[in-house]
């Protein structure tokens, strides 16, 4: 079980790659598909049963709108239920 933790210094270091690659990921929706390619292509190229697969990815975009809704709403709010509070922050692979 790993903990993600999401710091600003990483994200800016992720962004400066993608720009070095690309200066047009400048622009942050540009950078975000690149980013979602790659996971999509991270994914697919796995070696594990396609069903796998397909878990792995909807357990991927769901903590995706997870971590997009924290931002969006603010650090200081709480999930709004307990299988809230354990399915996000830490991700599992089927």
């Amino acid at each position: 079980m790993t903990e993600i933790v999401l710091k600003p210094e990483l994200i800016k270091n992720i962004q400066k790659v993608l720009i070095d690659y690309e200066p047009a990921n400048q622009d942050p929706i540009l950078a975000a598909q690149y980013l979602s390619a790659i996971v999509g292509s991270i994914v697919a190229t796995s070696n594990l049963p396609p069903e796998q697969q397909e878990e792995i990815l909807k357990q991927i975009l769901d903590f995706t709108k997870y971590v997009y809704e924290q931002q969006t709403q603010g650090a200081s709010s709480e999930p709004s239920s307990n299988e809230s509070k354990e399915a996000f922050g830490i991700w599992r692979p089927s």
